[in-house]
């Protein structure tokens, strides 16, 4: 499957649609790193690109990095941008591969 351009401000739109914590801790990553939290635990650790002038497109081997970060899968991971995916379909999708109800 072909990936779209997906630009870094592309993905700091699903920072606030999943409600991403910023991590208050300054790990080894340049990168700013968030956390999803579900039944307000942290779950999952997303690692994000610097935005900076954020109209390039982010590598394919990042955006893989993001999508194996929020365990979807390829259309899934599109969806999120392009919004039929919304934050409660995330919730079930992460409850589902987690086996967390």
């Amino acid at each position: 499957m072909k990936w779209r351009n997906i630009t870094a401000r592309d993905l700091s739109k699903i920072v606030d649609k999943l409600s991403l914590e910023l991590s208050k801790t300054k790990g080894r990553s340049p990168h700013p790193v968030y956390w999803y939290h579900l039944d307000g635990k942290k779950m999952l650790r997303i690692t994000l690109p610097n935005i900076h002038g954020g109209s390039t497109s982010v590598s394919v081997g990042f955006l893989r990095q993001v999508q194996n970060n929020l365990k979807v899968n390829t259309r899934q991971f599109e969806e999120l941008f392009e919004c039929p995916l919304t934050s409660k379909d995330f919730e079930i999708i992460i409850r589902e591969k987690l086996k967390i109800f």
